[in-house]
């Protein structure tokens, strides 16, 4: 029996109220708390450093970074801790004197475990409003070794992540496969035209309603063995006081001019 039944998945569709005013939903809602109770312990096993949202009201949300208002839907999502988030924010000039900086999620590199009515997806995304890290991936891109680093990254997962630049929560057709990605030149045009603060950076799993692999007695080591994959992606871009490429960004002939709104 699969952890979330297909009656879970359509508790989401066409739902307009709250949670809490539809007894399915809240189920449903319930279902994905619980499941980042289990998965969280084993990435903290595994040192992993990703955190859920402090507020524990918003650990599990309706919408995505990938569509704020989208109602149907359902996530729970890891990203860098409050202190860490706060000062990128910071340097982001989001700093105000007349009230302290407030944290959005949308502004990080976040691993999303995302339920709608059509799939599950475990994904890394990276919207254009992480101008930041986008920036320091770009930096870092500017280096060959690191360029070479991250092609052997993609080349050791599994081939059947998908990879894109789309916005909006379902899987977009405009996708390669990392197995497409390894026999192919996509990833180098690619890393030569990304855009800080206009592309999108998307990398994960979409998984059908009652995937077997999601069985209720497989789906944590499942998810954690995927999270433990896009950690290596996510861990690479994403800036750090340790892993800073922000001067290589500026110098790089690959940046092109954007705007980015605090």
């Amino acid at each position: 029996m699969t952890y979330f039944s297909l009656k879970d998945h359509q508790s989401l569709a066409f739902r307009a109220g709250s949670l809490t005013s539809d007894d399915d939903a809240q189920l449903t809602y319930d279902k994905l708390l619980e499941l980042h109770h289990s998965l969280h312990r084993r990435l903290r096993d595994h040192n992993y450093d990703l955190h859920p949202h402090w507020n524990r009201a918003s650990i599990v949300t309706s919408g995505s970074v990938t569509a704020a208002n989208e109602a149907e839907t359902l996530t729970l999502s890891y990203f860098r801790s409050q202190e860490q988030a706060t000062l990128v924010e910071r340097l982001m000039g989001r700093d105000r004197l007349d009230r302290p900086v407030e944290v959005e999620m949308y502004r990080h590199p976040v691993v999303e475990l995302r339920l709608t009515p059509n799939h599950f997806a475990v994904e890394l995304v990276l919207t254009p409003d992480a101008w930041w890290d986008q920036q320091n991936f770009i930096g870092k891109l500017a280096i060959p070794r690191h360029r070479e680093t991250l092609r052997q990254i993609m080349q050791r997962m599994d081939g059947d992540f998908n990879f894109g630049f789309w916005d909006g929560a379902d899987l977009s057709d405009m996708h390669l496969t990392t197995k497409q990605l390894a026999r192919s030149a996509y990833m180098t045009e690619w890393m030569n035209t990304f855009c800080d603060g206009q592309d999108w950076l998307r990398l994960g799993m979409w998984y059908t309603p009652e995937d077997e692999r999601l069985d209720t007695t497989r789906i944590v080591s499942e998810l954690a063995r995927r999270v433990g994959a896009l950690y290596s992606v996510y861990t690479f871009l994403l800036w750090t006081s340790n892993n800073d490429f922000h001067n290589f960004y500026h110098k790089s002939s690959i940046k092109t001019p954007s705007i980015h709104h605090a």
